[in-house]
């Protein structure tokens, strides 16, 4: 019985401090404030945005550019000596020796 009349006598001293507090007052210019400053980061971000989708664009263009390099690469090499193009096995057997019988059992 006492810790329970101790636990009430606790929690109504613990209300009533509630009592006093006052709300808190906001600055007058706190709205245009929060706005300019949401501006500015949005601002920042589109800067980055842009940035960033240079970079993206000016690597695709060296990926296509190295594609095409090595496109036309392949194609001069893959010529045979007669100047007729090889099939891709054939050119990959000629790689790696692969021409000859070479079973070995």
């Amino acid at each position: 019985m006492k810790n329970l009349k101790d636990a009430e006598r606790l929690a109504e001293e613990a209300l009533k401090s509630i009592d006093n507090i006052k709300p808190a007052e906001a600055n007058e210019f706190i709205f245009t404030r929060i706005q300019n400053r949401i501006e500015n980061n949005t601002k920042g971000y589109e800067r980055v945005k842009l940035k960033s989708m240079h970079r993206l664009a000016a690597a695709l263009l060296l990926i296509i550019a190295i594609n095409i390099i090595s496109f036309k690469y392949l194609a001069n090499k893959n010529t045979g000596n007669n100047g007729r193009q090889t099939s891709g096995i054939d050119a990959f057997s000629n790689d790696y020796n692969l021409q000859k019988n070479l079973n070995n059992y």
